[in-house]
């Protein structure tokens, strides 16, 4: 009968939209699914989403004099005594620049020998005021320990293995040096009378060590003041 066709195309009809709901449905969740889990996996991927990773702040200068200066580790290439003035040495100093090593003045004849210097790393004071000595031009200082009461003076020591013209850093404080000049100089003198060393031989500025990527610059000198 005709009503009975009508209803068995109805029940196909429905049974067609059904198929086509369901898979719309399963696709959804489908593609709900995958976008989560790639959502998850992002944030898994993320190094400041990695549980119990806390990102550092970026380090503010201080304002303290230290960071003017620019101390660098060196070693001595020449060295010979100063023609016009025998207290005087006259040492030519690898700082790891473009333009070759520089010559640096030093009052060390009475406390060092040359062959006890010759190649020896060492710690440079780099833009300090270039300064004459009897016709030589002296471009940085020799940073040294010293004890009055023996009278003892020496260079102070790197690390081995420190590059020639790595810069000295001070936990706390960013390092943006001064042109050479009367500016780091002047910092220079504010600053000078906190350079000591611990009793236990560390190299420090009021307390914190003169540090390198292979660790604090040292000195056989315990307590001596650093100049």
């Amino acid at each position: 009968p005709r009503s009975m066709v009508l209803s068995l195309l109805t029940f196909v009809m429905f049974l067609s939209i059904v198929t086509v709901s369901r898979s719309f449905a399963i696709g959804g969740v489908r593609a709900i699914t995958s976008a989560k889990l790639l959502r998850q996996t992002r944030s898994f991927c993320t190094p400041s989403a990695a549980v119990g990773t806390t990102v550092a702040p970026a380090a503010k200068p201080s304002g303290d004099s230290i960071e003017a200066l620019e101390i660098r580790v060196g070693k001595i290439l020449e060295i010979g005594k100063h023609p016009e003035a025998d207290s005087l040495y006259v040492e030519k100093v690898d700082l790891g620049e473009s333009s070759g090593p520089r010559t640096i003045v030093s009052g060390l004849v009475a406390f060092c020998t040359a062959e006890y210097l010759l190649n020896r790393d060492v710690v440079v004071l780099c833009n300090l005021k270039p300064r004459a000595f009897k016709g030589i031009n002296s471009q940085g200082m020799l940073l040294c320990s010293s004890n009055k009461a023996d009278g003892k003076v020496e260079p102070l020591i790197p690390p081995a293995g420190v590059p020639a013209g790595e810069l000295v850093s001070f936990e706390g404080h960013v390092i943006k040096p001064e042109e050479p000049g009367n500016r780091a100089t002047k910092a220079y003198t504010k600053v000078s009378g906190d350079f000591v060393v611990s009793d236990s031989g560390i190299a420090t500025y009021k307390g914190i060590p003169f540090m390198t990527s292979k660790g604090p610059i040292t000195s056989t000198i315990l307590k001596g003041p650093i100049s």
